[in-house]
């Protein structure tokens, strides 16, 4: 996904902010404000998900192109997966690895300041899609309890109640089709540095199918009407290219005598 520069690895914060590294137990005003919209985000925000879909889905070429290279091509739903992810999710929100415990902070609030630093390295274009911190923490608890709430669930269920979300997708403002890989992918990839040691290959194919899945279901639903074929193949589109003019024959400047 290229190059990043992680959270942590930066000597101090942006102008105004504390020290993040030196272990400080102080928390700053933006620790605050995450816990306190944390606390509050409801596991549902009153749309029916269950419904049975159905509104025509994107051809696999399309959703196929729009998932994350680093994620399977075809990822498939395991309620041991579910399972597993919503452990390795409970380790982060409690700070529960050597390395979360370091810095002395809420598991989520470490997970939000590095999750949103690598987004926004990748994509400056979802600053505009999350203005604030409150939309940002409540969009990222959101989708975790809408991933980690299908324990148990049948798949087509899961398969319907994430392509119902998709769907609904296409009214928001700002959205666009790469941003969901984006997002996607940052997530895992943000999960397995926090779980640090506990992040086994086992651990990896879990996130990676279920997100993968949902993912799956969520462009078939979004993705309708949205594909533009024409920018698969270049970043810009050339101007049309005029037709060559045709030759002109000139006059022969040698007249030819009448020798009749």
């Amino acid at each position: 996904m290229g190059a990043y520069t992680s959270r942590i690895s930066f000597r101090t914060k942006r102008s105004g902010r504390s020290l993040i590294l030196g272990l400080t137990t102080t928390r700053n005003l933006d620790d605050e404000a995450v816990m306190a919209v944390a606390t509050r985000v409801a596991p549902a925000d009153g749309h029916e998900w269950d419904g049975e879909f159905r509104r025509p889905i994107a051809c696999p070429d399309h959703y196929h192109h729009f998932m994350p290279p680093n994620m399977p091509l075809c990822p498939v739903y395991d309620v041991a997966h579910v399972a597993l992810c919503n452990h390795t999710w409970k380790t982060i929100c409690k700070a529960g690895t050597p390395k979360m415990k370091e810095y002395h902070k809420e598991g989520i609030v470490l997970f939000y300041d590095e999750f949103f630093h690598r987004l926004f390295q990748r994509d400056p274009g979802f600053n505009e899609v999350f203005p604030g911190i409150r939309k940002r923490i409540e969009v990222l608890i959101k989708a975790m309890k809408f991933l980690l709430n299908d324990s148990g669930v049948p798949e087509l269920q899961v398969r319907d109640r994430c392509r119902n979300l998709g769907y609904r997708h296409k009214s928001i403002p700002l959205v666009r089709p790469h941003h969901f890989a984006t997002y996607a992918s940052t997530f895992v990839e943000v999960a397995m540095f926090w779980l640090d040691t506990e992040a086994t290959p086992n651990v990896g194919e879990a996130w990676s199918n279920v997100i993968g899945y949902n993912l799956k279901c969520i462009l078939q639903a979004y993705l309708p009407g949205l594909v533009d074929e024409g920018g698969w193949n270049q970043n810009v589109v050339p101007s049309p290219r005029l037709p060559d003019k045709p030759l002109q024959r000139k006059g022969s400047a040698t007249k030819m005598k009448d020798v009749r």
